[in-house]
């Protein structure tokens, strides 16, 4: 397996994976009221508005024979959450593959908002593994491979989980549960990974 940044020519199938991967998102599913299909769609369309095409993005991609199996994206604060205009930009598109969900996502973005730390760090997320190799170790890899990135930045990372076995995975790499939060019937863990030296 290869990890490597992400480059322009990439992104309709690194968000097919983060599509794929978030389907049964929990948070994902609350928005949409359960619809796979739509649920898949929104996270692709979304992914591909408000996250990987951001020019803050940092996006690390898990290659297998040629073949892009996992994405991660980080941002750095403070342009980790998006400003006014990237807000504007993005709404059509949300507005379009959300419908009726649109209100439920915009109070998880908000709850997840002020949880952010305003401190410097790394924004972590999402991290996608294709469905077919979710439980391989693709994550881990991507995961190790950013975060050795950061340590030698000596940043520490953040992130939201919705998941309890990503919790557990996050933990093993030294993220500790700092805050929760019920968002549309879903508990919201945040995770801090303070910095290493």
């Amino acid at each position: 397996m290869r990890i490597r940044r992400m480059s322009s020519g990439d992104m309709d199938a690194a968000c097919e994976v983060i599509g794929l991967a978030f389907e049964d998102n929990p948070n994902t599913l609350a928005v949409v009221r359960g619809d796979r299909p739509k649920a898949r769609g929104m996270m692709q369309a979304a992914v591909r508005a408000a996250k990987l095409g951001r020019k803050y993005s940092h996006v690390l991609l898990a290659e297998d024979e040629g073949r892009i199996v996992g994405v991660l994206n980080a941002a750095e604060w403070p342009n980790c959450q998006l400003s006014i205009g990237e807000k504007l930009k993005a709404a059509p598109v949300m507005i379009r593959v959300a419908g009726w969900g649109l209100l439920r996502s915009l109070r998880m973005m908000g709850v997840w908002a002020k949880h952010d730390p305003q401190e410097r760090h790394w924004h972590l997320g999402p991290i996608g593994v294709h469905p077919e190799l979710q439980g391989r170790g693709v994550g881990k890899v991507l995961l190790g491979s950013f975060l050795k990135t950061v340590d030698e930045q000596r940043l520490p990372v953040y992130l939201e989980t919705d998941v309890d076995r990503n919790v557990v995975l996050y933990e093993k790499f030294g993220f500790k549960v700092i805050a929760q939060a019920e968002i549309n019937g879903v508990n919201n863990r945040f995770m801090w990974r303070p910095a290493h030296s």
